[in-house]
């Protein structure tokens, strides 16, 4: 192996050998957070805050809308309206929605048949169904979302208690399938590593995100913030908001919750499509971030395909030489130091210790989709989401 290839290599591993080590400490303090809402699921009478006002944008939703409703109306917290609204839907969405408002007078229908120029679909959705409601308190949710009983009186105490402009909640999935356990946690942690929850819920810090499956704010606070209207042409609605929240200077809190869940990815393709939205909605304009999520996942790569190039070399020469076998041992401390913190986060989050042995299929998932990211904002092609186009 020619030195100047070996020292790029040696010189590359020990990099990424001492920034995994730097990044781990932050990784397990990420992991501090509790899963639910550690709240009883009570609310004393100076916390009751009057109605609620759930708005549910739905497009194609006719395999999951009504399961979701049934789930809110059969919330423990009974002072709530739930706002139903058809975003152009193809399919019987409309039909079920009319449906579920004759059998509960607490649900409201709204249909849209055309999308205004300068909005994305979700946000049109959720701005004409919150000027319909009535709570002082909204809620926005997906059309996929199941809650728990007690989610609802659980969140509202919790956002009472700490005097909260916004709650979101990230959910956990139905169920937790290979892609949920082997290649979202990669992914994840990829959105976590410019946005980590303890920096988005800092005051001092400008980080900011959340999931559009669970957001809570008072009436007061959306109005502050100048409703949807103000980010009507967001593709990721959801962290728009959150950072209107905090540049406003208003008291935002993310936390992870399996009071609330959401579908598992259908397959690869679709879990693609998510991530590649995301990321560019997420990480706003900025060429940097979007280069420094490229440089995240891609070298990460390097170290596997040097353990399977040497052992294949070994398997066919029955040896490897000096400087070849101390890029060897590197790039199996390497994955060490990949695999061994990502195990433990695996086994937090639903996961296994065997799902670790994926994590190359993870990682290259994360390249691609950053390729993707990288050629969307070089060439600035639209992202397709939900039959519309937006850029």
């Amino acid at each position: 192996m020619p030195m100047w290839l070996f020292t790029t290599f040696a010189i590359l591993l020990t990099i990424m050998i001492l920034e995994i080590a730097r990044l781990t400490p932050l990784l397990f303090r990420e992991l501090k957070f509790e899963s639910d809402l550690d709240l009883p699921p009570t609310l004393s009478s100076c916390q009751a805050n009057g109605r609620l006002s759930i708005i549910v944008p739905a497009k194609d939703e006719e395999a999951n809308i009504k399961a979701s409703v049934e789930s809110i109306l059969a919330s423990s917290y009974q002072d709530l309206e739930i706002i139903l609204v058809d975003d152009r839907s193809h399919d019987g969405t409309w039909q079920l929605m009319e449906l579920l408002q004759r059998l509960d007078n607490r649900v409201k229908t709204v249909k849209i048949e055309k999308l205004p120029a300068g909005w994305t679909g979700k946000t049109h959705a959720m701005y004409v169904g919150a000027s319909v409601a009535s709570g002082d308190m909204l809620l926005f949710t997906d059309a996929d979302a199941l809650f728990s009983r007690d989610l609802l009186l659980r969140a509202i105490s919790y956002f009472v208690s700490n005097q909260l402009d916004m709650l979101s909640l990230i959910p956990g999935f139905k169920k937790w399938g290979f892609l949920e356990k082997s290649i979202y946690p990669h992914l994840a942690l990829g959105i976590s590593f410019f946005y980590p929850i303890t920096s988005v819920n800092d005051p001092s810090s400008g980080a900011a995100v959340s999931s559009g499956c669970f957001i809570m704010m008072s009436r007061k606070s959306y109005n502050e913030v100048g409703t949807w209207r103000s980010l009507r042409g967001q593709i990721t609605e959801d962290i728009a908001m959150s950072r209107a929240v905090k540049a406003l200077g208003l008291k935002l809190r993310v936390s992870r919750s399996d009071l609330v869940q959401t579908k598992p990815f259908d397959n690869i393709t679709e879990l693609i499509r998510f991530w590649r939205r995301t990321f560019c909605g997420g990480l706003e304009n900025g060429p940097i971030k979007v280069l420094r999520l490229w440089l995240n996942y891609t070298p990460l790569l390097i170290p596997f395909g040097l353990v399977v190039y040497f052992a294949t070399k070994m398997a066919t020469n029955g040896n490897i030489a000096l400087d070849e076998s101390v890029l060897f041992g590197l790039s199996i401390m390497t994955i060490l130091a990949i695999e061994i913190p990502f195990g433990i986060f695996l086994k937090h989050y639903h996961g296994r210790w065997l799902y670790t042995l994926l994590s190359p299929f993870g990682i290259f998932t994360g390249f691609w989709i950053a390729t993707l990211v990288l050629f969307t904002k070089m060439l600035n092609i639209g992202i397709e989401w939900r039959g519309s186009v937006y850029k």
